[in-house]
């Protein structure tokens, strides 16, 4: 069921509190999602720190993007609000040698409002 937040705070507004204020402890069926994203995240860096040296290009969703610019970052689930992630927008990590990150730029967004091109 996919639900407007309108219809979801009428419908749901506990769950839907829950979700607005307190994101990591928001659960669904007994299932953590922002918890679980925090999980994909670590994940997605440990394959992407595996190939030292390389470039990637990563398309995603808001939810995940969040969780993978966070979990960059050392932010636990409790921050998933925040760093706010615009669609559309991009964001750049260089990484050490020690595979810390560090992030170069966030949400840039002006590719979407005229011919910019970005080169890395």
């Amino acid at each position: 069921m996919n639900l407007e937040a309108v219809d979801a705070k009428d419908r749901y507004p506990k769950e839907y509190t829950t979700w607005r204020e307190d994101p990591s402890n928001f659960s669904v069926n007994g299932i953590y999602p922002v918890r679980k994203l925090w999980g994909t995240a670590r994940e997605a860096w440990r394959e992407i720190l595996l190939s030292p040296g390389e470039s990637f290009l990563i398309v995603t969703h808001k939810s995940i993007l969040r969780a993978l610019i966070c979990t960059a970052l050392g932010l636990p689930p409790e921050r998933f609000r925040a760093i706010d992630v615009n669609n559309g927008g991009m964001s750049v990590f260089n990484f050490n040698k020690r595979g810390e990150a560090m992030l170069q730029s966030l949400n840039m967004t002006a590719h979407m409002y005229g011919d910019h091109f970005y080169h890395y």
